[in-house]
Order: structure tokens, then C-alpha cells, then sequence
């Protein structure tokens, strides 16, 4: 007798009159499954099978010795299916992996248990659970990008649509990372059968520009993985993810507390400088400035006392809450090193700024300013020549960009905090908002601008964004997550004509705009045109 079972809704979804059944308006559909002892057999939505295969598959699982060195594990295990309990078992040499499969509320739920069973770390894993076949083409596919998403500072959630039906794939667990999705179609150009992909760590064949989804599993330790299919009975069904935004929320709530949204100003000191100069930092780009003289020191003093007595006539005309200096430490090295963003190196690197920078600051907080600077979560390494400079990376910036804001806030009494270059190395993605978190946690009283975001970065600080890269207002994935937040939207260089409505619904809807003020650029009047009512 073959051992078979029936997962489902049941009737929740359904009215029947005599022998008709009609589905209720706004219910999802009917999912169920059927399962074997060799595993899943088949998965319905309404009636319609979309299982191409059940197999469950580990395509790849990465192990590190406690010396460090790394390898492959088996992918070929022993599987046991007991259809009742609705859970698969696999067994491998480096350990055992249990699926346990809830068809309810129109999705399928998989709840994939590692356990790691070796001596060894497991750094990642991949899992193919099964392959769907929609009825017809999926529309978002290109033949070419793959639809992953990963839940790093973001909800992990892959929505695809197929005539007039949609498919959501989501990581329930949002404080774990994972990649889900489907990497590709195997039956191009049809793109109607698509694997689902589950992993950590990295999958060698995915594009470079994806995160390492760092989630190792401890020798003996186990790890859980739980993500949802949700069918939907309309190409644009909203209702599959309405519960995405407030577990997202609710996981990683609001912290940020600013109520100040009055233009920020933004000062910049320096340009880079020719080689050969004696103003090496590139002050005021005046190539004649001779800082290595008495003479030069007090001429730098005296221009920078102006700079910033104009500065303050500037932000008093705009009404701004204060302005960010982002070259205090001048810009003596090339890009990607012309920021520094440190400011316990300022006598060191730039004595003649070193001199006069509390001067500097305390003009502008005594006009009743906020001031603020650019730091950066790497450390500078000179060479032994002094002649040149990169800024390198280190495996936890926490406590340096503490330590950074933490010396500018005594010595200069700093608010605004604008976070240079705040990406992982070669990774183009923002840094872990873990971090952000923790270091806005530390300056409650600070508000973090950072130049690189994700949707959970909202949460503890207000993103920079620019109007020239078409940077129009906070986007709405984020006030759908989170209602108050804001970003710091740069116009220097930006439509300001072209786009002044939309800005001016940013700005009443709580966006602060940034704007030059080291010297009176025409763009301001337009900048305190869109702030009058």
C-alpha cells in the first residue's frame, strides 16, 4: 500500500452551495501538498500543480578545520520521508537535515533544521528544496538577472507574477540572513521552471555584487531556515507581503528620534592639490597658500575665520540647523583616500587646521549651529614616505567609529555625523546596520548620515541621497516600513527647477535637503524657496 497524505487549507478559503464550491472574495487560495516516502509529490494552489520536482537537494556545503582550511562536503545523503509528520530527513556524513512542510493560509511553509553533526564549521550551505513549473511565463525574469533577494538590513522577499496569478517567495526569519529566490530558469525562453534557492556564505555561479551571507554552523550546532511560498490569485497581489513591512518593523524597530528637518549645510575645506605645493592639504584650493610658514599659518587662519563668519551669515539667511565639515583634515591624498574621516588626526596630518579648529567650531556653535564631520569606519595607513595613504579595512568598525565621533564630540561638541564610504571592502553593499545601530545608540543626541543605505539603516539614521542621481525623497519601501523616516537629500549640482515640487513634498513630508554654504551658491534661494510654505 503506498503511504500517501494530503496537506491543506482545507475549506477556510471556500463557500459551497449544492454541489458548487466558490471561492470567497479576498481568500487566498487552496495550497495543499501531497507527500511519499520518497518526499514531496505534489504542490496545488486552486487545483494547479506547480511541482516540477520535490527533490531536495544540498547543491553545496562549505566546511572550515579549526586550522582554517577549507573544503567541500558531501552532497549525496541518505533521505527518509515520513509523510505524516510532513518532514523529510537527510542524512549526510557531515550531518543531518530535517525539512518539515505546513501547507496553510494559501502558502507553503519550509522549515529546514541543519544540524551539524562533524567536527568542523559548516560556513555555508545551498539548498535546491524542490522546482516549481508556473502555468505560464514568469514576467519578471529576464532570461538573464536572477530574482534573489537577501534579508541583510532588507526584507528577504522575491515577488514574481504568471498571467494572472503571483508567487511570493519570503524569509520569515528577519533577523537571520539568507538569500532566497530562483536563480534562474531551466527551460529559457519558455521561464516557466524555476529552481528555489536557499543559502548562505556564497554561491560561486551567482553575480559578485551579492553579499556573503555569513551564518556558519558551529561544530555539533544546528541552524533553522524557514521560508514561505505564498500564491496569490492577481498579478498584483499587495495582501501576499502586508505582513512582511510589520515583522520587519517589529524586528528592527525605530530608534532614530530627530525632530529638527530645518536644510542642513555641507562645507567642504579643500580640493585635492597639485604635486609640489606648499599648501599640501589643498586649502581652499588656493595654490599659492604657503602653510608651511608662519606667515601662510596665520593667512590660512584668517580665511578659514572668514570662510566660516560667512558660513553663519549663510545658514542664519537659510534657516539651517547647523553643517557638516567633511575635509577637516584637508585633502592631501587621492580618491579613494581624499576623505579621511578622522578627526583624531588632525594635528597630526594637518597641524595648521589643528591650530585653529576649535576656533573654527566654536564660531558656529556659538551662532547657535550644529556642527558636524565626515567620518569614515576604515583607518588610515600612511606610508613610511608620508607621500601616500589608504584607507583599510577592519573587521569590526564599531568601536572605531566611536571612537572617532567620540573624540570630535568632546573637542568640538559635534551633532552631525555624515558616514564616508561605509561599505565592506571590494562588497559594494552597505556595512551591517548592526553597526549603525550600535554606534547611534552610543550619540543618541547625534544624528548619523550615512553615504551608503539599506531599509533597516532608516531605523537609526537619516541616509544621504542626492538630487543629481535623481534622489527625489525618501522612497516609499521605506515609510511603508517606517512612517518617520527621513533622509538628507544633497541638491548641489541637482535639478533643483526641474523637480522643486517633488521636493517640496519631501521636505513637508519631513526630508532635510543639504545644500553648499561655504560660499552664497544661487541654488540656496531655490533650496529656502521650497522650505517657505
Amino acid at each position: 500500500m503506498k503511504l500517501t497524505t494530503l496537506l491543506g487549507i482545507g475549506a477556510a478559503g471556500l463557500i459551497s452551495v449544492g454541489s458548487a464550491v466558490w471561492l470567497r472574495a479576498g481568500a487566498p487560495p487552496e495550497v495543499a501538498v501531497t507527500m511519499n516516502e520518497h518526499g514531496l509529490q505534489s504542490l496545488k494552489a486552486d487545483k494547479v500543480d506547480f511541482l516540477l520536482t520535490g527533490d531536495f537537494r544540498v547543491e553545496e556545503v562549505l566546511l572550515k578545520k579549526a586550522s582554517g582550511t577549507l573544503y567541500q562536503g558531501s552532497t549525496i545523503g541518505t533521505a527518509v520521508c515520513d509523510p505524516q509528520k510532513r518532514e523529510l530527513t537527510v542524512t549526510y556524513p557531515w550531518g543531518v537535515v530535517k525539512t518539515d512542510y505546513t501547507a496553510d493560509k494559501g502558502r507553503l511553509t519550509l522549515a529546514i533544521t541543519a544540524n551539524n553533526t562533524s567536527e568542523d564549521t559548516i560556513q555555508g550551505i545551498h539548498f535546491t528544496p524542490l522546482v516549481l513549473k508556473f502555468p505560464s511565463k514568469v514576467k519578471e525574469y529576464d532570461g538573464s538577472v536572477p530574482l534573489l533577494e537577501h534579508n541583510l538590513g532588507q526584507a528577504g522577499t522575491v515577488k514574481v507574477s504568471y498571467g494572472s496569478g503571483s508567487l511570493a517567495v519570503v524569509s520569515e526569519d528577519m533577523a537571520k540572513p539568507l538569500m532566497v529566490g530562483f536563480p534562474w530558469a531551466l527551460d529559457k525562453p519558455a521561464n516557466t521552471n524555476f529552481p528555489l534557492s536557499i543559502h548562505t556564505n556564497r554561491v560561486s555561479s551567482y553575480p559578485d555584487s551579492y553579499p556573503t551571507i555569513v551564518r556558519p554552523i558551529s561544530p555539533k550546532g544546528s541552524d533553522r531556515y524557514v521560508v514561505s511560498l505564498r500564491f496569490g490569485r492577481s498579478a498584483n497581489d499587495d495582501s501576499l507581503t502586508a505582513d512582511v513591512n510589520q515583522k520587519f518593523a517589529a524586528t528592527f524597530p525605530q530608534q532614530l528620534h530627530w525632530n529638527d528637518r530645518r536644510p542642513i549645510g555641507a562645507i567642504f575645506l579643500a580640493t585635492t592639490p597639485p604635486e609640489g605645493t606648499n599648501n599640501p592639504r589643498g586649502w581652499f584650493g588656493d595654490s599659492k597658500l604657503d602653510v608651511t610658514t608662519p606667515e601662510g599659518r596665520a593667512e590660512f587662519r584668517e580665511h578659514l575665520l572668514h570662510l566660516a563668519d560667512g558660513a553663519i551669515q549663510i545658514m542664519r539667511d537659510m534657516n539651517a540647523q547647523g553643517a557638516i565639515t567633511w575635509d577637516i583634515e584637508g585633502q592631501e591624498y587621492h580618491h579613494a583616500t581624499t576623505y579621511i574621516g578622522d578627526p583624531r588626526l588632525v594635528d597630526t596630518l594637518a597641524p595648521e587646521m589643528g591650530a585653529v579648529a576649535d576656533e573654527y567650531f566654536g564660531r558656529l556653535r556659538a551662532a547657535g549651529l550644529r556642527v558636524g564631520i565626515c567620518v569614515r569606519p576604515q583607518l588610515l595607513r600612511r606610508e613610511a614616505d608620508g607621500k601616500t595613504a589608504n584607507q583599510t579595512i577592519v573587521e569590526d568598525p564599531t568601536n572605531l567609529l566611536i571612537d572617532k565621533i567620540a573624540y570630535a564630540k568632546k573637542r568640538w561638541g559635534v551633532s552631525l555625523i555624515y558616514l564616508d564610504s561605509n561599505v565592506n571592502g571590494t562588497d559594494p553593499n552597505p556595512l551591517d546596520a548592526g553597526i549603525i545601530e550600535r554606534v547611534a545608540a552610543k550619540f543618541p543626541d547625534c544624528l548619523m548620515i550615512p553615504e551608503h543605505s539599506n531599509l533597516r539603516y532608516y531605523a537609526y539614521s537619516a541616509p544621504f541621497a542626492e538630487l543629481r542621481h535623481g534622489a527625489l525623497a525618501t522612497p516609499i519601501s521605506a515609510l511603508d516600513v517606517y512612517p518617520k523616516a527621513f533622509s538628507a537629500i544633497y541638491t548641489a549640482d541637482g535639478p533643483l527647477d526641474l523637480y522643486r515640487d517633488n521636493l517640496k513634498a519631501a521636505v513637508k513630508r519631513g526630508d532635510s535637503l543639504m545644500y553648499r554654504t561655504w560660499f552664497t551658491d544661487p541654488q540656496n534661494q531655490k533650496v529656502k524657496a521650497i522650505y517657505s510654505r
